[in-house]
C-alpha cells in the first residue's frame, strides 16, 4: 500500500513539473517571436542624378606675361603699382628719352630740306631741265631719310613701357631712377590676365567617350561659393604613363573674385538623368560584386532585394532596376537583419 502511494505521487509530480516547463517554453518562444530589430529606413524616390567624375586642380592665368624694355635708358617715371588693371598698350613707365627726341628732330629737319628740294626738282625734270638720274638719286635719298624719321620716331616711342596685354600688374620690378638695358631679360612688371582663368585636369581614358567640349564642371574653392566652368578643350592623346587625358577648363572671372595659385576640387558633369529612381548610398550592401538592399513591407518584414546600380553621387546611388518607387530601404541597422526579419523603424530618413 505505501509502494503504490509513492508511485502515484512521482508520478503527479513529473506530469507537474512536464506541464511547468512547456507553459515556461511557450512564453518564452511568445516573447521571442515579439522581437522587433530597429532600423532607420528611408523611401526610394525620383530624383536628378549625374554621371560626374572628381578631381582636383590648381588655377592658372590664360595669359601672362613680363614687360621688358626694347630701349636703355634711365627710368624716369613709374605710373602703376601691384593690384592695378591696366588696358593693352596702357603707359606703365616712362625712360629718360631726351637724347631720341634730338635725334628725331634731326632726322625731321634734313626730311624738310630734301622734301623742299625734290619738289623743286620735280619742276625742273618736268620742263626737261635736269636729267632723271638726277631726279632719281635725289628721291631715294628723300626716301632714306623718311626711313631714319621712323627709326628716330621708333626710338622715342620705345622710351615708353606699354603693357602688351589687359590684365593686373602682379609683380613691379621697376624703380625710378633705375637703369634699364635694352633688350635685357630683365622684367620691369609681370601682368596676369585673370578676366578668364584656366584649369588643367587629367581624366581617365575610360571616361574620354563621355567627355565632350563645352560641358559644364563646377569648381567648388574653400570658403567660397560653387563656381561654374566649361570644358574648352581636350588632348587628342592619351597619356602612356598615367592613363590620362590633358583636359583644359575655362572659368569666367569677370568679377575677379578668383586668382590664379588657387587650388579647387573639380567635379566634372557627364551626363545628368532628371528622373532617375534614388536612395541614400548607404543602403547598399555589397558582397561578391552583388549589390542588394533590405526592403521593409506592410507588416514590417524585410526581404533583401537585388538591385542594377547606374549613376553615383556623394550620397545617393541610382537603381535601375530591383524595386520601385516609394518603398521603404533600410539606411541603419542591416548588420543584424536577414530575409523576414522582423523590424521596428525608428526614423524615415530624408535625403
Amino acid at each position: 500500500m505505501k509502494t503504490l502511494s509513492l508511485v502515484v505521487a512521482v508520478f503527479s509530480s513529473t506530469v507537474f513539473l512536464t506541464g511547468c516547463n512547456q507553459a515556461n517554453s511557450s512564453s518564452n518562444s511568445d516573447a521571442a517571436e515579439v522581437v522587433a530589430i530597429p532600423v532607420e529606413a528611408a523611401l526610394a524616390r525620383p530624383g536628378e542624378i549625374s554621371s560626374s567624375y572628381h578631381t582636383n586642380t590648381t588655377l592658372e592665368a590664360r595669359a601672362e606675361t613680363d614687360v621688358i624694355s626694347k630701349s636703355s635708358g634711365i627710368v624716369q617715371q613709374v605710373l602703376v603699382e601691384e593690384g592695378d588693371y591696366v588696358k593693352a598698350g596702357q603707359l606703365l613707365a616712362v625712360l629718360e628719352n631726351e637724347r631720341q627726341r634730338f635725334m628725331l628732330a634731326k632726322e625731321q629737319a634734313e626730311l624738310s630740306r630734301l622734301e623742299s628740294e625734290l619738289q623743286r626738282m620735280a619742276e625742273m625734270y618736268q620742263r626737261k631741265l635736269i636729267s632723271t638720274d638726277v631726279y632719281e638719286k635725289l628721291r631715294w635719298q628723300h626716301d632714306a631719310i623718311k626711313a631714319s624719321v621712323d627709326l628716330a620716331e621708333l626710338s622715342v616711342r620705345e622710351t615708353e613701357i606699354r603693357a602688351p596685354i589687359a590684365g593686373v600688374v602682379s609683380r613691379r620690378y621697376v624703380k625710378v631712377g633705375q637703369l634699364i638695358s635694352q633688350m635685357a631679360p630683365q622684367s620691369l612688371f609681370h601682368l596676369v590676365a585673370n578676366s578668364e582663368l584656366e584649369a588643367v585636369v587629367h581624366i581617365p581614358e575610360q571616361q574620354l567617350a563621355q567627355a565632350k567640349a563645352g560641358q559644364a564642371a563646377i569648381l567648388r574653392f574653400a570658403g567660397m561659393q560653387p563656381v561654374q566652368a566649361n570644358i574648352s578643350r581636350i588632348s587628342p592623346v592619351v597619356d602612356a604613363q598615367s592613363g590620362t587625358v590633358r583636359t583644359t577648363l575655362i572659368i569666367d572671372n569677370q568679377k575677379g573674385e578668383l586668382r590664379p595659385g588657387m587650388f579647387a576640387q573639380v567635379e566634372l558633369k557627364f551626363d545628368v538623368k532628371t528622373d532617375a529612381l534614388l536612395v541614400p548610398k548607404r543602403a547598399i550592401i555589397t558582397i561578391d560584386n552583388l549589390h542588394s538592399v533590405f526592403v521593409v513591407d506592410s507588416e514590417d518584414n524585410v526581404s533583401r532585394k537585388v538591385v542594377h546600380l547606374g549613376y553615383s553621387s556623394d550620397n545617393t546611388v541610382e537603381i535601375l532596376d530591383g524595386i520601385t518607387t516609394g518603398e521603404q530601404v533600410v539606411v541603419a541597422g542591416q548588420g543584424a537583419l536577414k530575409d523576414q526579419s522582423l523590424v521596428k523603424v525608428v526614423t524615415i530618413r530624408e535625403f
